[in-house]
C-alpha cells in the first residue's frame, strides 16, 4: 500500500483533481439516473391493455342534467353495432384520461392505506383486453348503478385488483377473498379477482411504484353530467370505427349533447404517446445528461492520468531497469487509480445523499432509493478503469532506456 500512496503525497495536486472530478460525477449520476428511472419505469410496464384495438370516447356532457343508467346503456349498444366492434362499454375513469376520475383510500387488514384509481363500467375486462391473471370476473347480479358518496354501504362491494397492488396490500398472499376497507373505515370490499397489468389513469401518480395502483368496481357509469365510453374494436378495423363513432352518437344522443362540447374520439395508442410525451422527453433529456457526464469524466480521468503518469516516466523507467514487468506497471497504475476512484466514489455517495436531501425539501423529490449508490459506484469505477488503462499500458510498453532520458 506504501508503494501506493508514496506517490500522492509527492503530488497531490494531481490525484486531489482526479478524486473531485470522480466525487462530482458520482454525485451527480446518482441522482440523474435515479430521475431517469422515475421517468422511464411507466413507459416500460404493460399497462395491460390490448394493443391496437381499444378507443377512447370521451367529454360527452349531457345539456340537460345527468345521463341515466338508460342512456349509458343506449349509448354502449349503439357503438357496440358498429361493424368490426367487439364489445363496447360506458365507463367513469379512462385510461390516460383524467376529465372524470375516481379515487378510492383503501387498506387491508394489516397493511398501509393506499390511494387507487377506480374503473367503473361493465365488462371491462373483455373491453379492454385485460389479462385475468387469479379468481373471477364479475358476475352479472353483482353490477348496480354507480353512486356518488355511499362508500360502499355495509355490505361487502367485489372488486377486481392489480397483480401490483395485490403485492402492496397483501404481500405474498393470495388476494382472492381477502377484505378490503376504505382508508376511513368507510367502505367494505372482497377481491375476486386479480388481472395481471392495468396502468391507472392519474397520471402525476405513475411513481414509486404505484403506476398500476387500480382497481375495477362492478357498477355503472350513471348520475353523472359527462359520459364515457371504451370501444373494443378488431385491429384491422380500426380507422373505420373511428369515422363512424361521431355519426352514431349524434345520432343515438341528437341534440342531448351540450353545444361547445366536442366529445373526443380517439385511439388508445395516440392517448398514451400524448399523454407520457413529456416524460419520453424527460427520458431522452437526461439520457442525454448521463451519456454526457460519463464522457466527460472518462476524458478528464484519462487526461489527467495520462499527464500524471508522463511526469514519472523517469520513474517507471528506474523501475523496469530494477526488473519491473509491464504486467507490474499496469497493474501499479490500475490499482493507483482504483485507490483514487474509491476516495472520490466515497465523497461522491456522501455528496448525492446531500444534494437529494436539498431537492427533497425543495422540489419535493422523493428520498434517493439506496440501491442508486453502489450502481453509480460501480459505474464510476469502471469508468475510471476504462480510463486510465490506455495511458497505463503506454507507460507500461516504455523500454528502460528511453524511460530514462531527460525530459
Amino acid at each position: 500500500m506504501n508503494h501506493l500512496l508514496s506517490p500522492l503525497r509527492r503530488h497531490p495536486m494531481m490525484p486531489w483533481l482526479i478524486v473531485l472530478q470522480i466525487a462530482v460525477a458520482c454525485a451527480i449520476l446518482c441522482n440523474t439516473l435515479f430521475l431517469l428511472a422515475q421517468q422511464a419505469t411507466p413507459l416500460l410496464i404493460d399497462d395491460g391493455i390490448a394493443r391496437g384495438e381499444v378507443i377512447i370516447v370521451d367529454q360527452l356532457v349531457n345539456r340537460g342534467g345527468n345521463w341515466n343508467a338508460a342512456q349509458a346503456r343506449a349509448g354502449a349498444d349503439a357503438l357496440a353495432g358498429i361493424a368490426g366492434v367487439q364489445r363496447a362499454s360506458a365507463v367513469v375513469g379512462a385510461p390516460m384520461r383524467q376529465t372524470l376520475t375516481m379515487v378510492y383510500d383503501i387498506k387491508s387488514a394489516n397493511g398501509p392505506t393506499l390511494q387507487v384509481s377506480g374503473y367503473i363500467g361493465e365488462r371491462l375486462i373483455d373491453t379492454l383486453g385485460l389479462q385475468l391473471s387469479r379468481g373471477r370476473d364479475f358476475q352479472d347480479d353483482e353490477y348496480s348503478d354507480l353512486q356518488l358518496g355511499d362508500g360502499g354501504g355495509s355490505a361487502s362491494v367485489p372488486v377486481v385488483i392489480t397483480e401490483a397492488l395485490a403485492r402492496a396490500l397483501f404481500g405474498d398472499a393470495n388476494p382472492v377473498g381477502q377484505a378490503l376497507t376504505g382508508g376511513d373505515g368507510s367502505g367494505h370490499y372482497v377481491v375476486v379477482g386479480v388481472v395481471a397489468h392495468l396502468m391507472r389513469y392519474q397520471l402525476s401518480e405513475l411513481d414509486d411504484g404505484k403506476a398500476e395502483y387500480a382497481m375495477l368496481l362492478p357498477q355503472r357509469a350513471a348520475g353523472l353530467p359527462m359520459l364515457s365510453f371504451l370501444v373494443r374494436s378488431d385491429a384491422a378495423q380500426r380507422d373505420a370505427v373511428l369515422k363512424a363513432v361521431p355519426g352514431v352518437l349524434k345520432h343515438t344522443y341528437g341534440g342531448q349533447i351540450a353545444t361547445g362540447f366536442e366529445p373526443l374520439v380517439a385511439d388508445y395508442e395516440q392517448l398514451r404517446a400524448e399523454a407520457l410525451g413529456s416524460r419520453r422527453a424527460a427520458v431522452w433529456l437526461l439520457l442525454t445528461v448521463n451519456a454526457v457526464i460519463a464522457t466527460i469524466t472518462l476524458i478528464g480521468i484519462a487526461s489527467l492520468s495520462g499527464y500524471w503518469i508522463q511526469q514519472r516516466t523517469r520513474q517507471i523507467g528506474i523501475r523496469r531497469a530494477l526488473g519491473a514487468t509491464r504486467a507490474q506497471i499496469l497493474r501499479h497504475f490500475l490499482a493507483e487509480n482504483l485507490l483514487l476512484t474509491i476516495s472520490g466514489v466515497v465523497a461522491g455517495l456522501t455528496l448525492a445523499v446531500l444534494i437529494n436531501q436539498w431537492l427533497m425539501q425543495h422540489y419535493e423529490l422523493p428520498r434517493l432509493p439506496w440501491i442508486y449508490l453502489p450502481v453509480a459506484a460501480l459505474l464510476l469505477v469502471l469508468l475510471g478503469q476504462a480510463a486510465v488503462a490506455a495511458p497505463a499500458r503506454r507507460a507500461a510498453r516504455l523500454p528502460p532506456a528511453s524511460a530514462t532520458r531527460n525530459v
